[in-house]
């Protein structure tokens, strides 16, 4: 695997750590991908038990809970960029950018944002 660090002094947008790790699916066979570490309209960054592949198109779906105790889903497509060890070596760090993403899906993240940011 590729040790490509993510340039966050180049980053335009800001990402934004939530008060909850998101779970997020891969929608093709319902495996558990990994947990939302932090969101920007533009990609995203899991972290999860095993290493994601680079440069891999997934169609995920992140949970996201709702006032009933329920959970709604956004789904949306991504791009692996990098993915390393996280600092406890029992975990891994992925980027992801978002494919052409929604009208939808960018108001829903913009939302996700607003309400559960830290």
């Amino acid at each position: 695997m590729n040790t490509y660090q993510p340039d966050t002094e180049n980053r335009t947008l800001e990402r934004w750590r939530l008060i909850y790790y998101l779970r997020v699916f891969d929608q093709a066979d319902g495996s558990l991908l990994g947990h939302v570490v932090d969101i920007s309209r533009d990609g995203l960054m899991l972290i999860s038990n095993h290493q994601l592949r680079e440069n891999q198109e997934y169609s995920i779906r992140m949970e996201v809970p709702v006032d009933s105790g329920e959970a709604e889903s956004i789904e949306m497509n991504a791009r692996s960029i990098w993915s390393k060890t996280d600092i406890n070596p029992d975990f891994y760090d992925t980027g992801f950018e978002l494919i052409n993403p929604d009208v939808g899906t960018v108001i829903a993240i913009q939302k996700l944002i607003e309400e559960l940011q830290f």
